[in-house]
């Protein structure tokens, strides 16, 4: 069974689209499970999906801290394998058996999707080419790529890393050095919500900031309450 961990914050306008969209894909939707962990969401965020076949959590203790959310979702999750989902990305068809297949190689711990926009401008195709450079150099993955690992392979190192920014990042990382990463094709499509509202440039200067701070070992951390303050105040 493949575990689907979802974790939310005032995401009623991605959330029902994206489970739906998963079961969808799915080439055995008996063989999924879909966990949601709601961080105090104020809007009809879980409402929104309560007559779907998915499990809610709701832990508003864990406002800016996705990592908590990744790992309280792991902890009740049933499938030897866990898939982390950002609620606004959108899975391959047949993207389980995908998953299934690259764990036939006894080296690969883990892995992810190749990297693409929904709709995108040509801003944005030339930043999913720089993001496909990127993660060939090192597989350090990001949260919208749908990072998978068995669960037992999350036990042995530890946890999703307590770090409030790149968490996913943090964690290829640490799974590169038990094993290989697997990368996927065809890939997902994430939405591109953040350069829209917030503006192309002003945007990628600031993920930019965060690649150089993650390479250099500099903590990212203090950035965090700016990253996720637009769903707070949604």
């Amino acid at each position: 069974m493949i575990s689907i961990i979802i974790p939310t914050l005032n995401e009623t306008q991605y959330l029902r689209r994206t489970i739906l969209h998963t079961q969808k894909m799915a080439s055995d939707v008996s063989n999924l499970e879909i966990i949601v962990v709601d961080a105090g969401s104020t809007d009809d965020t879980l409402p929104s999906v309560e007559d779907l076949a998915v499990q809610c959590f709701e832990r508003p203790d864990f406002v800016l801290k996705k990592y908590a959310s990744l790992n309280y979702g792991a902890e009740k999750a049933k499938g030897e394998i866990i898939l982390f989902l950002d609620v606004d990305t959108f899975l391959p068809e047949d993207f389980d058996t995908m998953i299934m297949s690259a764990f036939k190689s006894s080296e690969t711990v883990g892995g992810a999707f190749e990297f693409a926009f929904e709709r995108p401008d040509w801003k944005l195709w030339i930043l999913s080419i720089g993001n496909r450079i990127r993660y060939r150099f090192g597989r350090v993955f990001y949260g919208d790529q749908a990072v998978f690992l068995k669960k037992k392979t999350l036990n042995d190192i530890g946890e999703v890393p307590n770090e409030p920014l790149m968490e996913t990042a943090f964690l290829c990382r640490r799974l590169s050095k038990v094993g290989k990463l697997a990368l996927l094709h065809p890939g997902i499509r994430t939405s591109p919500r953040r350069f829209q509202e917030h503006g192309f440039f002003k945007v990628l200067w600031f993920d930019f900031n965060m690649f150089i701070r993650f390479n250099l070992g500099i903590p990212v951390s203090p950035y965090a309450e700016k990253y996720w303050s637009k769903n707070l105040t949604d």
